[in-house]
């Protein structure tokens, strides 16, 4: 598993790098569009962003796009080889966003937040290189204030997300209502500590979709739409 991450985040990285070298005049910073996907926990996430990936690749996009979750985002994080070859990928003008975005963001924290700030720097760059799917950890309110970003909200009933979870781990329904429970407030605090947002009000999304009335597929092909809609993709 860990080989093919390797090989998933180099391939990613060494196009974008190719493409910076290649440009001969300046371009706009955050040109290419992305995607931010939040869910309550127990909606499905990262299968609806590698479907959307998928569907969107099969167009031979230029980069192509590429999802990330939680592991592989840690895995760039702890390779330093990795981390400073993705900050490389950025022209000068979007390395002075993120710079100025980092400064602003970490004035008033101390410094044992570093993990915290290597993960916004990460999101932030991956973001800014643009076609890329980013699965929670916050992206939603990293990127916010990015043009082109499509940031979306995955809801389900408590029921929904308690039968699916219960499958899924091997769980008791009363254990994974629990589980549920935990790692809601876990998320909420998080956010509330480092963003002083709350993760629930939909007014920080694009597009809040109920998880449990369509299937990977269809959650995918109406974030598809919904960008097509707002000029983000091509129809």
């Amino acid at each position: 598993m860990t080989g093919a991450i390797d090989r998933y985040i180099t391939a990613q990285v060494t196009f974008w790098k190719k493409q910076r070298e290649q440009l001969h005049e300046p371009i706009k910073s955050n040109k290419l569009p992305f995607i931010t996907i939040s869910r309550e926990y127990g909606c499905n996430g990262y299968q609806i962003a590698e479907k959307i990936v998928e569907i969107l690749n099969s167009q031979n996009p230029n980069p192509p796009w590429a999802a990330y979750n939680k592991n592989l985002l840690e895995k760039l994080m702890q390779d330093t080889g990795l981390s400073s070859s993705l900050i490389e990928t950025l022209t000068s003008q979007a390395r002075n966003k993120l710079t100025d975005m980092i400064q602003t963001s970490f004035s008033s924290f101390p410094p044992q937040v570093a993990i915290h700030k290597k993960l916004v720097e990460t999101i932030a760059t991956l973001a800014l290189n643009g076609h890329v799917v980013l699965v929670g950890r916050g992206s939603t309110m990293i990127t916010k204030n990015f043009s082109r970003g499509f940031h979306v909200r995955l809801v389900a009933p408590l029921n929904v997300r308690v039968e699916k979870i219960s499958e899924e781990m091997k769980l008791s329904k009363q254990d994974a209502q629990k589980l549920i429970a935990e790692k809601t407030r876990q998320r909420e605090e998080y956010m509330k500590e480092f963003f002083k947002i709350d993760i629930t009000d939909i007014h920080n999304y694009d597009l809040t979709i109920n998880d449990a009335n369509f299937s990977v597929e269809e959650t995918a092909r109406l974030i598809i739409e919904a960008m097509k809609v707002k000029g983000y993709l091509l129809t």
